[in-house]
């Protein structure tokens, strides 16, 4: 069995507000090896960009994050300062955030945000070799004129093309894990298997853990080799990805037989049935 590169065990991410304390994420046990696509899925709200944020040191106060183990290759994350997190993020771990639009500067073009990962990375990289990367970068992910998109505006490229951008920001620096926050999200069908090609060569090639964040079950269990289902910040079941038709939790289940089938006629939707026992334990 591969050697982990993250380890999980009983993270909680917790918001103090003036009333109350809202807890996002419950206490969950989670990893992913070198070489595996694990995607975790789940409602709006049941905690799957927190776990993915929590791992980068992004949550902000007033959250709080805690954990029995929240190790990166054996170095417990927690422990790390601001500093020692920066020489982590972009190099060892990436995220390519939900929705470009908003993830990109749009006061800085392609290239110069491009470029400016290279540098700080290396502070001895001169901006033509920088620039030189940048476009290599986007060869990578299969932009067909990276000079153009090089020196493109983020508002001037369509929601393709800039997840694109985003993809070859995040994975320039050969990082070890990617959480992919909704990255297909918003695409049509030929875009989304292009980008999923794209993160599927770079887990292959760089031998690279993935972290796959959908909303999309048919998605995640054609692409990836574990799914994690999470609801109200636990997680539910998890199971291979190509059994997961197979999961027997009643909230799984519920998710599945609200996807509407083509091939199958039916007056409505059935409407998911929510028990509060699935709060009482994780599996």
């Amino acid at each position: 069995m591969a050697e982990n590169l993250l380890n999980i065990r009983n993270l909680k991410v917790e918001f103090t507000t003036p009333t109350s304390v809202v807890h996002a994420v419950k206490g969950i046990n989670l990893s992913i090896a070198r070489g595996e696509r694990v995607g975790i899925v789940g409602e709006s709200g049941s905690g799957k960009s927190m776990t993915g944020r929590s791992i980068l040191g992004l949550i902000d106060k007033p959250g709080k994050v805690s954990a029995d183990e929240l190790s990166f290759e054996g170095t417990e994350l927690l422990n790390l300062g601001e500093a020692q997190m920066r020489g982590l993020r972009g190099k060892r771990i990436a995220m390519i955030m939900q929705d470009p639009k908003y993830s990109l500067n749009p006061v800085m073009t392609v290239g110069k945000q491009l470029t400016e990962a290279f540098r700080t990375a290396d502070r001895g990289l001169s901006r033509k070799d920088a620039g030189k990367k940048a476009i290599d970068a986007l060869n990578a992910v299969r932009i067909h004129d990276p000079e153009r998109v090089f020196s493109a505006w983020p508002h001037e490229l369509s929601g393709g093309m800039g997840q694109r951008v985003m993809i070859a920001m995040m994975v320039a620096l050969g990082p070890d894990l990617l959480i992919a926050d909704e990255p297909t999200s918003a695409l049509d069908v030929t875009v989304q298997m292009q980008v999923l090609s794209i993160l599927d060569e770079l887990v292959k090639v760089g031998n690279m853990g993935l972290m796959f964040i959908s909303h999309d079950l048919e998605l995640v269990s054609s692409f990836c080799d574990r799914v994690v289902v999470m609801y109200s910040g636990r997680v539910m079941e998890e199971c291979a990805a190509d059994r997961l038709r197979e999961a027997k939790h009643p909230y799984t289940r519920g998710l599945l037989d609200a996807m509407p089938d083509i091939k199958r006629k039916r007056d409505a939707l059935p409407v998911l049935a929510r028990d509060p026992a699935w709060m009482e334990a994780q599996r």
